[in-house]
């Protein structure tokens, strides 16, 4: 008899807690909704941004196997980018890791 009381009451506080959370929010989604104004004539301080540039590698920007290497890079220099970054990754690997000699086995991290 007592674990059925048990039961029950666990029942019943679950019950309302669902009762409390579907109550909130249906009132969320009821409540007026908010009124933002937005004043563009005027600001509060200047921003200055600075356009920035990443190159990613790939076969066409590479010298030795694209015809328009010289071309690509002479169009990101009349950019006149403040920052630029030449970001060597993963989707051409023998592009990014300058492998020098094939490996022998000799050195293990002895040469860094």
């Amino acid at each position: 008899m007592l674990t059925i009381l048990c039961h029950l009451a666990y029942i019943i506080s679950l019950t309302l807690a669902l009762y409390e959370t579907e109550k909130l929010h249906n009132h969320q989604a009821n409540a007026d909704p908010f009124l933002i104004e937005i004043y563009w004539t005027t600001h509060d301080y200047n921003l200055h941004t600075v356009a920035s540039l990443q190159v990613v590698t790939n076969p066409l920007a590479t010298r030795e196997f694209s015809p328009v290497h010289q071309q690509v890079f002479a169009n990101l220099k009349q950019l006149n980018a403040e920052y630029t970054r030449y970001a060597v990754w993963f989707p051409y690997p023998k592009l990014a890791v300058a492998e020098l000699d094939p490996p022998s086995g000799i050195f293990q991290c002895g040469n860094v």
